[in-house]
C-alpha cells in the first residue's frame, strides 16, 4: 500500500515550497492548505498559525533535505578543497534544476525567508539563523582541515566561512534578480579568490 504523508508534513512541504517561490508573507494559510490538499481545519488542529508551521518545516527539511545534501558534499572522506568544490557543483546544479522545472531561478529560501523576516518574525528569523550557523559548520570545519593540511592559509576559520557564505548569498541573489545562472557559475573562483586557493573539480557530478 502506498505511504500517507501525515497533514503536518503536507503542509510543511506546501509552505516551504510556497515561501521558496514566492515570500513569506504573501503565503497565506488558504495557499498553504490548497497546495497541501488539506482543509482549513485540518491546519488550526496540527498549527496554531504560520509561524509555528515554518518552524517545524525549516527543521524538517534541515533533517531530510539539507543535512543528507551537505553530508555528502563534505564527506570527510574527501579532500578539504574538493569538498568546497563539490558544495558549489551541487549548488549549481540545484539552480539549474530550478530553472528547468520552474522556468525561474529563486535562490536559497533560507537566504531569501532570513532577510524578510529579520524585523517581521524573530522566531521564525531566528530559526533561518540557527540552520545557516549549522549550515556554516560543515564550512568552518572545511577550511580548519585545508589550514591543517597547509592548503589554505587562514587564521580564522569561522570568519572566513562567514565570508564565503556572504559571497554565496550574493551570487543567489544575482542570479535570482536576473535569472541567469551564471553567477552561481562563477562561484569556485570567487571562493578560490577569497581563501587563496585553486578549487579542483568537483567528484560527484557533472554539471552541464
Amino acid at each position: 500500500m502506498p505511504q500517507i504523508t501525515p497533514t503536518p508534513i503536507k503542509l510543511q512541504q506546501a509552505l516551504y515550497e510556497l515561501m521558496w517561490q514566492q515570500s513569506y508573507g504573501r503565503v497565506t494559510i488558504d495557499a498553504i492548505c490548497e497546495k497541501a490538499g488539506v482543509k482549513k481545519g485540518s491546519f488550526y488542529h496540527a498549527y496554531p498559525d504560520k509561524a509555528k508551521l515554518a518552524l517545524d518545516a525549516f527543521e524538517h527539511f534541515w533533517q531530510t533535505e539539507t543535512r543528507p545534501w551537505l553530508d555528502e558534499s563534505f564527506s570527510p572522506c574527501d579532500p578539504p578543497l574538493t569538498r568546497l568544490a563539490n558544495w558549489l557543483s551541487r549548488g549549481l546544479e540545484k539552480t539549474l534544476q530550478c530553472q528547468q522545472e520552474y522556468g525561474r531561478i529563486y535562490g536559497c529560501p533560507l537566504f531569501n525567508i532570513g532577510s524578510e523576516l529579520s524585523t517581521l518574525e524573530p522566531q521564525v528569523a531566528a530559526k533561518v539563523g540557527e540552520i545557516l550557523r549549522r549550515h556554516r559548520d560543515y564550512l568552518i570545519t572545511t577550511l580548519r582541515d585545508a589550514s591543517a593540511e597547509g592548503s589554505v592559509e587562514i587564521d580564522d576559520a569561522e570568519e572566513v566561512a562567514r565570508d564565503v557564505l556572504t559571497l554565496v548569498e550574493g551570487a543567489l541573489t544575482q542570479a535570482r534578480i536576473s535569472n541567469k545562472p551564471d553567477p552561481v557559475r562563477r562561484l569556485p573562483k570567487s571562493v578560490g579568490r577569497l581563501i587563496g586557493a585553486t578549487l579542483p573539480s568537483p567528484q560527484i557530478l557533472t554539471v552541464s
